[in-house]
């Protein structure tokens, strides 16, 4: 059985190009710098983290290029981060309503 050595395309999203968020090609680590976005097409600004070196490319060559995002490890989320329950919420509207 024939197997194919291809990556799949990942598709860039808009948000994949914004600024301080990281793209790589499986061998290098580009940090966004900026992006300019004219008329429909995107140009990014791209910052390579090993040698500082900072390249402007098109969106259109990123994806050429087999650019993909680099995701986070996905962290619990925290106690800060929770919506405070509705009870919570009650009691503190009662308790301003007191006072």
């Amino acid at each position: 059985m024939p197997f194919s050595l291809r990556r799949r395309r990942v598709r860039l999203r808009h948000r994949d190009l914004a600024p301080d968020r990281y793209l790589t090609d499986g061998h290098r680590l580009l940090r966004v710098v900026s992006r300019l976005v004219n008329d429909g097409s995107v140009l990014v600004v791209l910052e390579d983290c090993s040698t500082l070196d900072a390249h402007a490319l098109a969106a259109v060559e990123l994806v050429t290029l087999g650019m993909r995002p680099v995701r986070g490890p996905r962290l619990p989320p925290t106690e800060a981060s929770l919506p405070a329950p509705a009870q919570d919420r009650t009691l503190e509207e009662d308790s301003q309503a007191v006072a």
